[in-house]
């Protein structure tokens, strides 16, 4: 766990803080904060905010902040399995926001609960230097939700990938690049993670993750809290047709996709292979299988290639160092184009 930037950084930050009893999981090692509260009855909650994309101007319209609000705590609860109570909200506005942007980003906002099926509780408001928006959600279950732990050797990873992989990462690159003639709409980063699907693998799966840090650091999550390595195999048809046409059209490699650090926010799975065909036919892939082996390999085209590992995760997130990182993977993946 030492390469995860995020990790090291919560273990410096942190100190020794009270804990529950009842809390079964540990640091990192879920996407939910799970309280057990009976002998079969398990809370899950977990809370996310949308800022600095804000102040970089990476989001840049009102409706991309309220859709990525609502959807980044629904997209960590599917990978608990557990059932959504709904959601509370925390809306900082910058000092001056006007009635009608809060009109707008809360007319999206229903209309995210609404296509994600999890409904809005409540929340707060208040103001700030700039605009710092949070959702938390609340579940329930009465099985053991999933954690990220939990994998072994020979699972499957299986990713509910809504054939739109790769929208986040390609929005970041179009935030970096300096032709504005040629860039992915923003309106088309629209993440629905879904709690019903997840809820449906939950008694097939052994483990699970988010992608929201994208596919190539959650995927390294799992293997280095399980201990293990994986295998995965580049798949075209499940890339966001738009996305592919953008990298195209701007010179990059369409592997970006699989290796930016701006997520999808869709839900990976870890499947026991006796488990595999019990699987709903619909809006699932298989990526590939986890490994005793410790190491991180995509197979694309006629290569197996070593995926930048220490790359991906040691870089800072101010935009000179992720631009210089771009830069780098462009290099290390024209080796293998």
């Amino acid at each position: 766990m030492k390469n995860l930037r995020e990790y090291t950084e919560l273990k410096k930050t942190l100190g020794s803080q009270i804990r529950s009893r009842q809390q079964i999981n540990g640091l990192f090692e879920a996407d939910c904060e799970i309280v057990k509260v009976g002998p079969k009855n398990y809370i899950t909650t977990s809370t996310d905010s949308v800022g600095e994309e804000i102040t970089l101007s990476l989001y840049k319209e009102i409706e991309t902040w309220a859709w990525i609000t609502v959807a980044s705590s629904v997209s960590d609860h599917c990978a608990s399995g557990a059932r959504a109570l709904g959601l509370t909200l925390s809306t900082q506005w910058a000092f001056g926001t006007s009635l009608e942007t809060k009109k707008r980003f809360f007319a999206t906002v229903k209309k995210a609960c609404q296509k994600m099926r999890v409904p809005l509780l409540g929340g707060d408001s208040g103001y700030a230097q700039d605009h710092v928006l949070t959702s938390s959600i609340l579940g329930h279950t009465t099985t053991k939700p999933l954690m990220r732990v939990g994998a072994k050797a020979g699972d499957y990873l299986v990713l509910a990938d809504q054939k739109s992989l790769g929208a986040g990462p390609a929005l970041a690159l179009s935030f970096l690049h300096e032709r504005s003639d040629n860039v992915f709409p923003e309106k088309l980063f629209r993440p629905a993670p879904s709690t019903e699907l997840a809820q449906k693998i939950r008694p097939l799966a052994s483990a699970a993750i988010d992608t929201s840090d994208g596919l190539t650091i959650a995927l390294y999550t799992l293997a280095q809290i399980n201990n293990l390595g994986f295998e995965i195999h580049w798949l075209e048809k499940i890339n966001h047709p738009q996305a592919l046409k953008f990298c195209a059209t701007a010179g990059y490699s369409p592997l970006h996709l699989w290796l930016g650090d701006l997520g999808d926010l869709q839900t990976l799975f870890v499947i026991p292979e006796k488990n595999i065909q019990k699987l709903p036919r619909q809006g699932l892939t298989i990526l590939g299988q986890l490994q005793r082996k410790k190491t991180y390999t995509l197979k694309y085209k006629n290569h197996t290639m070593p995926l930048p590992i220490d790359m991906i995760t040691q870089g800072a997130r101010d935009t000179a160092s992720y631009k210089k990182l771009v830069q780098d993977t462009a290099k290390y993946l024209a080796r293998f184009s």
